[in-house]
């Protein structure tokens, strides 16, 4: 069986995100000001809730009738 490695977290302000490397050192990020905490999640975390983006119209096939019958 295969052993799954999933990347380092950190959390800041409640909320978890996880690192792009797990080379990243990960500093103090609430003796940091606002906005460059918010830089560095921006350059070294994986954005929050990321999925493929589903078809809108999947599964209206069933719902519309294009022969009209």
């Amino acid at each position: 069986m295969k052993k799954i490695n999933y990347m380092p977290t950190v959390e800041y302000r409640g909320k978890i995100y996880k690192l792009k490397s797990r080379k990243t050192a990960i500093p103090n990020l609430d003796l940091m000001d606002d906005i460059s905490a918010a830089l560095w999640l921006l350059r070294n975390t994986v954005a929050k809730g990321y999925s493929k983006v589903q078809n809108p119209l999947a599964g209206m096939a069933d719902v519309l009738n294009i022969n009209g019958k």
